[in-house]
């Protein structure tokens, strides 16, 4: 059928110590909140918005209500070290 189908690498979430030797903004989720503008906002691009998603333990924005507060990694490169990327 045309269709290839790849396999996804499995993420190890950080750990409590990993998490906590990152330094973080707290950020309340409001209306017209999304992960790809905050991505843009911290990293310059709107493609880290999984960094965003994985450090806060969910699968996507659908996830989160208004008043939700959410950690933001401000270094993204100590994330994806972590990541081992």
């Amino acid at each position: 059928n045309g269709i290839k189908q790849y396999a996804l690498e499995t993420l190890r979430n950080p750990t409590i110590d990993e998490k906590a030797s990152m330094d973080t903004d707290t950020y309340t989720w409001k209306y017209g909140s999304k992960l790809y503008k905050l991505s843009h906002q911290y990293y310059g691009s709107s493609s880290y918005w999984w960094v965003i998603a994985w450090f806060n333990k969910i699968a996507n924005e659908n996830q989160l209500n208004f008043g939700d507060t959410i950690l933001i990694p401000t270094s993204l490169d100590s994330v994806l070290t972590t990541y081992g990327l």
